[in-house]
């Protein structure tokens, strides 16, 4: 294998793969980045066996062929060249790669041994914008559990509805989060259980603008394809998701409605003297208020931020 690749792409490429290098495995070849050379382009890819990144950059390609490089020592190398473009030849497990005026050559393996993740086929797909999807992935994902006591609740339930919706919802026992967006087209009716660490990475390399993602589901596998960025595969997860619809109230007694940044502006000043103390915040709303209030041995801080109250008030 013989290419010449621009190092700023080279470089944007590796750091988007790398996300899914493992970080501790048994199987030595998977800490390393699979780099094929066909045609006109170069593919990179990473993955841990539940989450695979791919891209793929334009380059050089004087001679076809594979090699897998030592992961974080290649990115490092990579990261730190000067010359505006890097060159790779590979004879059998060398590598030597040059850039401007350094040289190297990193001992890596056969491309053939590397393993990937399976494929994902066409059973289900979406069209969403970037933009939306990863307001799905951040409005929700936070409240995804932190701990494996309920391995399922580590994930994310997204749905899809025969209205053209799509919905994603995180639980964690304590909070619950639920964000839904319109689709373009409705696909038709589907649940997946998507681990959250896959649905942050997906959200992480998302451009911010409102260009396509295509979505494709089987029944093991997610892949996010970030049209010109990188393609993502994600194994899904087994089991089932709770019943969440079973949780929210059909009817309230109170609905507020107050100003989102005056709320959180608030609730930032007094969360410093709940951490110093039972890290609890109590609220009490009642006419057109909102009282905060958290306390310590050091003391209580309390603010109150304007809402307008439908129903009865709550202390």
């Amino acid at each position: 294998m013989r290419i010449y690749a621009e190092t700023s792409e080279l470089n944007a490429a590796i750091s988007t793969v790398i996300k899914a290098l493992p970080s501790r495995t048994t199987v030595n070849v998977l800490e390393g980045i699979y780099i094929k050379a066909e045609g006109n382009q170069v593919l990179l890819r990473c993955t841990d066996l539940n989450l695979q990144i791919d891209a793929t950059i334009v380059a050089t390609v004087e001679e076809e062929g594979s090699i897998v490089l030592p992961g974080r020592l290649f990115s490092e190398m990579v990261r730190r060249m000067s010359g505006d473009t890097v060159a790779i030849e590979v004879d059998k497990t060398t590598a030597k790669i040059s850039s401007g005026r350094y040289r190297t050559t990193l001992q890596g393996e056969m491309g053939q041994s590397f393993q990937f993740m399976s494929m994902v086929g066409d059973d289900i797909s979406v069209d969403i914008s970037a933009e939306k999807l990863k307001r799905l992935v951040r409005g929700t994902i936070f409240a995804a559990a932190q701990d494996d006591s309920k391995p399922i609740l580590t994930g994310a339930l997204l749905e899809l509805d025969a209205n053209g919706a799509v919905s994603v919802v995180a639980l964690d026992g304590f909070r619950l989060a639920l964000r839904k967006e319109k689709l373009e087209a409705a696909p038709g009716e589907a649940q997946m259980v998507v681990p959250a660490r896959s649905l942050v990475e997906i959200s992480r390399i998302l451009p911010d603008d409102d260009s396509p993602v295509r979505l494709k589901f089987s029944k093991t596998h997610l892949s996010a394809d970030i049209r010109g960025a990188a393609v993502i595969t994600a194994r899904l997860m087994e089991g089932e998701f709770i019943k969440y619809k079973r949780i929210l109230p059909e009817e309230h007694k109170s609905r507020v409605r107050v100003n989102r940044k005056e709320l959180v502006e608030g609730l930032d000043r007094v969360a410093l003297m709940a951490r110093d103390g039972n890290n609890l915040i109590k609220f009490a709303i009642s006419g057109e208020l909102i009282s905060i209030s958290a306390n310590s041995e050091r003391g209580d801080s309390n603010e109150e931020v304007e809402c307008t109250i439908i129903g009865v008030g709550l202390k």
